[in-house]
């Protein structure tokens, strides 16, 4: 009881004394593309030496979600609410679909600003600029500088219109000249000056000034989001140089942009303490989504990839750093969303968050042993074509239609000539999750069933190569669609569920799967929601479910053992369909291309 008091007296304290300091300056890093195993504190591989130090001063966040791809975890970033009710679930938004970011949304820097912050974006932004109104400084941001669409080449902020086929400006063989266009803005203006500058380099230096010509004693709101490491796979010859003992070539690159990166953060921390912000900062760093492991990413021992629900394209590298906080060196296996952001902001900042946010003030659990507020979480209800959903209530995680995905093993412990070692535990046994115990330092001895759609030895090329052919083929597939992941459309889930035939079908037994027990639903039951569940156990409809505490690289589908847990999580699920906005998804307009408009990417075609 002492020593309890004991901690919530230096909670207080510290409480007191950032109190006292005023409103903290606010740092919001985002990395792209980065996986759960390209970060030193996860992979000794990696190096990464500022991060970790910020890290283990900090508090490791060990369960920290996000969304599956990119623009979805920015628009719940700064909105604090889920993407599936903002019609933001689907997809990226291209370079020339004339939406964005809807504008009912009250962003992050909006409400930081009503507390009296300033206010700075600097890096990508991905949330839509076909119209004035939808770009950064019309958003609550005073300033900022960086490029508006999805991806670019990081020294020319060149980006290829979507149509074109070569990119960045180089075509294909047989194919006629394409051109690229600029995308790179200072505030509302293009800035042309920076080609040959590495984007992550150039947006540090920008920092570097940014805090030089302010005062600290303005509560300050920076968000950096950066490029890296997102394809095309490019940076300068001697980040390379750790890894040059990695023959995957695409593995290589990719970890020298990461190390890029860090050097980056690094410079951003020394100016946050050179020019007298950092003693009273915060600082959060998390990536938008799980590694892409065909553009040299490695989310290892997790399971999947970017843009898949299973842990690899959700559980995201993160922590929380700040000489505010009263436990550093704290490692936290708390649940904690993108969402949580928001809310988490605000309220340090004195501010009050909209009330139809779906995150939690996760301050209290960060800082001290209270439990996480959030004890559930939605990774994405998606019913734009095959729909695809996936929820958690507590340790329980049920995915539906998921897909295929497997482990990929770091190229950098693997090479393509050796296989992982195996052992007599394979993922189609069936054990209960009470019983499943995966060695927590022997998870290499697991076998690993190889996904066929995913390489240990990519074949790709980075920039400095000179077969430059694979590189321009992953570019041109990437620009196209930066998120595919095929699969076969059928009748979407939202019909299903409005069509009283099937009901009346599903409600009698319908063409249900023969191995799967659906006792938990009443025969007899007049419950929508028990007519509907029905409908999930038709044989065109895959349901899995996974313990992620016991079992965190879901290798043990417990689906047909804990028939009672998914009828919970399935009507669970369904309840927040009632919330469910349709993915805003619009054709390209031939008017975004830059082409008419001097050869730079700008709004005003929307």
């Amino acid at each position: 009881m002492a020593l309890k008091m004991c901690l919530w007296a230096l909670v207080l304290f510290c409480s007191a004394a950032a109190a006292s300091r005023g409103q903290p300056h606010i740092v919001l890093i985002v990395a792209d593309d980065l996986g759960w195993n390209d970060v030193s504190w996860h992979n000794p591989h990696v190096v990464t030496p500022h991060l970790e130090e910020l890290a283990k001063g900090g508090v490791i966040l060990e369960q920290s979600y996000v969304q599956p791809i990119c623009t979805p975890t920015r628009s719940a970033l700064l909105t604090g609410r889920y993407p599936f009710t903002l019609g933001r679930q689907h997809s990226v938004l291209k370079d020339n679909e004339p939406t964005g970011l809807t504008l009912n949304a009250t962003l992050l820097p909006q409400a930081l600003k009503k507390v009296g912050y300033s206010t700075h974006a600097v890096g990508k932004w991905h949330l839509g600029f076909c119209s004035w109104d939808y770009t950064p400084t019309k958003r609550g941001f005073d300033t900022f500088y960086g490029y508006y669409n999805g991806a670019e080449d990081y020294f020319t902020h060149h980006r290829g219109y979507v149509a074109d086929s070569g990119w960045p400006g180089n075509p294909l063989p047989g194919e006629k000249n394409k051109r690229d266009y600029l995308d790179l803005r200072n505030n509302t203006e293009p800035d042309g000056s920076k080609e040959g500058i590495y984007s992550t380099h150039l947006f540090a230096s920008y920092v570097e000034e940014l805090l030089a010509s302010r005062s600290p004693k303005v509560p300050m709101f920076l968000y950096l989001p950066f490029q890296s490491c997102h394809a095309p796979l490019m940076v300068p010859e001697e980040y390379m140089k750790p890894y040059l003992h990695i023959h995957d070539v695409n593995r290589r690159t990719y970890l020298g942009m990461v190390t890029a990166m860090d050097e980056a953060v690094g410079r951003v921390v020394a100016a946050l303490k050179s020019t007298g912000h950092y003693d009273n900062s915060v600082i959060v760093f998390t990536t938008d989504n799980g590694g892409p492991t065909k553009h040299g990413a490695n989310n290892w021992p997790l399971r999947g990839f970017k843009t898949t629900l299973w842990e690899g394209g959700t559980r995201g590298a993160a922590f929380i750093h700040s000489p505010l906080l009263p436990n550093p060196g704290a490692v936290s296996h708390k649940m904690i969303h993108v969402t949580d952001w928001y809310q988490t902001l605000v309220g340090l900042a004195g501010g009050v968050a909209p009330a139809d946010t779906d995150g939690f003030d996760q301050w209290a659990s960060l800082t001290d042993s209270a439990p996480s507020p959030r004890t559930q979480l939605i990774y994405n209800l998606d019913d734009t074509e095959k729909f695809k959903a996936g929820i958690r209530v507590g340790d329980m995680k049920l995915l539906i239609n998921p897909g295929n995905a497997g482990w990929t093993p770091p190229p950098e412990i693997y090479p393509s000539n050796q296989e992982p070692p195996h052992n007599h535990v394979t993922e189609a046994e069936t054990v209960s999750s009470k019983k499943f115990r995966p060695a927590e330092n022997n998870r290499n001895s697991i076998h690993v069933k190889r996904d066929k759609s995913q390489s240990w030895n990519h074949a790709g090329r980075g920039r400095f190569s000179h077969d430059r052919q694979p590189l321009l083929q992953m570019n041109r597939e990437l620009m196209e669609n930066e998120s595919t992941v095929l699969e076969e459309p059928y009748e979407d889930m939202q019909t299903v569920f409005q069509s009283k035939d099937l009901q009346e079908q599903a409600g009698a037994g319908g063409d249900v799967a023969p191995d799967q027990d659906k006792s938990f639903i009443s025969e007899s039951s007049d419950d929508e929601n028990d007519l509907k569940l029905d409908y999930f156990f038709r044989k065109d409809v895959d349901i899995q479910l996974y313990n992620v505490k016991d079992d965190p690289d879901e290798r043990v589908d417990l689906s047909k053992t804990e028939s009672n847990t998914v009828g919970h999580l399935l009507k669970t699920l369904l309840k927040e369909m009632s919330r469910y906005v349709a993915a805003d998804i619009k054709p390209g307009d031939p008017r975004a291309h830059p082409e008419h408009w001097n050869d730079i990417w700008t709004p005003g075609w929307c």
